[in-house]
């Protein structure tokens, strides 16, 4: 397990902390897109962690076990179905996958806390990516008896 969220300066604990009070400090516009962005992605992760949430970023042989059965429930191909419009999928009320990737760029382009959001976001999406597998594959949110499947592992 990896205690930082790539090259945040923040562990999953801590960045989890961190965004929910920045939460009542930043005001309307990207910031404040990227906190919510965050705090879904997190959430999701809880439900393909399973029983123990997202506390840490799984390695080795945890890792595998966790983008099997993500693959596994995913379907051979390993994509979703084709026909569906999960590149513009929301990830919550502000922004679809595809713009919270845009939105992990532009934040990482910022100083300060919006920076390190923007690389907490990019861990993130680069995990995810793992899981679904490998760089861009993470394309589309699992529905909720997906998402039990794969904690049930």
């Amino acid at each position: 397990m990896v205690e930082r969220l790539g090259t945040s300066q923040w562990s999953v604990s801590e960045a989890r902390s961190m965004v929910a009070q920045l939460r009542h400090v930043a005001g309307d516009g990207p910031e404040y897109d990227g906190i919510e962005l965050f705090t879904s992605l997190c959430a999701y992760l809880d439900q393909l962690h399973g029983k123990a949430g997202f506390d840490y970023v799984y390695t080795g042989a945890r890792r595998q076990a966790l983008a099997d059965a993500v693959r596994e429930v995913r379907g051979p191909s390993g994509v979703g179905d084709p026909e569906s419009d999960r590149l513009v999928q929301p990830v919550n009320a502000a922004v679809t996958l595809v713009e919270g990737r845009e939105l992990v760029t532009w934040l990482e382009g910022q100083s300060g806390w919006q920076q390190d959001l923007g690389r907490a976001l990019r861990a993130l999406y680069t995990y995810l990516d793992q899981l679904y597998g490998g760089p861009g594959a993470f394309n589309e949110l699992l529905t909720t008896f997906e998402r039990r499947r794969v904690a049930a592992r």
